[in-house]
């Protein structure tokens, strides 16, 4: 693997949490309208891994929630943030608001709020690079509530047969909407249904951010070296409501409040608390001190 610039890695995890807080303090406020926006706080660690894996050519296809997505790879927190507010000077010009934003110039070419709809057309995607004999991978995320759509079986079956390098990202949070898996289907155990595809599969559950990055290096790696799909299941905690504010009610039992920090639960699922088990004290003052200097961009 190449050189692990931990520091980097670190201060990138800690903006994205800190810029997602910001954007659900607005939320609150009634800042961007009646506009659905689909928070990530506690998938941080899954994003900030891909963009410290993907080589230039790689692609991230998103769902209706890849805030966490456009942030850490995006460019401009500020243009992401007006495009929420649906104005004219936002990053897709006030065009694609939250559900559906995508910024091909930073490696986010799709994104759609329909439900499974990325992953056939990110077969499309890998069998352009196969066609043209690149060594690109497409990733393409979804969920375990996605996962249920036919096109999630169609796209598996299509890139295995037809060798795509594709990297599918199952983030399971054990919800879909407001129900969790227990509460609506049969389980499903994502290694086995690989192995029925003979394709690889990586569970990844720790919320570590450098485990993340080192084993999403070796999947992209064993993708290119076999074409062929792999799946990679991220056991993931949300913090928010499906979309919108948190709290989104008086009685809301989820609270989430910038001004009480950064970490949302002393535990192993949240990854900036992780984060700060696995770096010394020092370096984590002194990086979350740079992050919290951001404050919500004028609208």
């Amino acid at each position: 693997m190449h050189h692990m610039d931990k520091i980097a890695i670190a201060l990138d995890l800690l903006r994205l949490r800190h810029r997602q807080q910001l954007i659900n303090e607005m939320l609150k406020k009634k800042a961007f309208g009646g506009l659905p926006i689909h928070v990530a706080m506690g998938h941080e660690a899954v994003a900030v891994a891909v963009k410290h894996v993907m080589h230039r050519g790689d692609r991230l296809l998103a769902t209706h929630r890849n805030m966490h997505y456009n942030l850490a790879l995006g460019d401009s927190f500020e243009d992401i943030v007006k495009e929420y507010a649906c104005r004219g000077d936002g990053i897709a010009s006030g065009s694609l608001g939250s559900m559906n934003l995508c910024q091909p110039g930073s490696g986010i070419p799709y994104a759609s709020s329909i439900l499974g709809n990325n992953m056939p057309v990110a077969c499309g995607f890998a069998l352009a690079d196969l066609a043209q004999k690149n060594d690109a991978v497409v990733f393409v995320a979804t969920g375990d509530g996605a996962m249920e759509e036919g096109s999630f079986y169609e796209s598996l079956t299509f890139a295995k047969s037809h060798g795509l390098r594709i990297v599918f990202l199952i983030e399971n949070n054990d919800m879909s909407m407001s129900s969790t898996i227990a509460q609506r289907r049969c389980p499903i155990d994502i290694g086995l249904f690989s192995e029925a595809f003979s394709i690889g599969y990586q569970r990844l559950d720790s919320n570590h951010i450098f485990e993340y990055v080192q084993a999403l290096t070796d999947v992209r790696s064993l993708a290119v070296k076999k074409s062929e799909p792999i799946c990679v299941e991220i056991i993931t905690k949300s913090y928010n409501q499906h979309a919108g504010p948190t709290p989104g009610w008086p009685t809301d039992p989820k609270v989430v409040n910038l001004a009480e920090g950064s970490i949302l639960e002393s535990s192993s699922s949240d990854a900036i608390h992780v984060l700060k088990e696995s770096i010394t004290a020092e370096e984590y003052d002194q990086l979350l001190a740079k992050v919290v200097l951001e404050k919500e961009p004028e609208l």
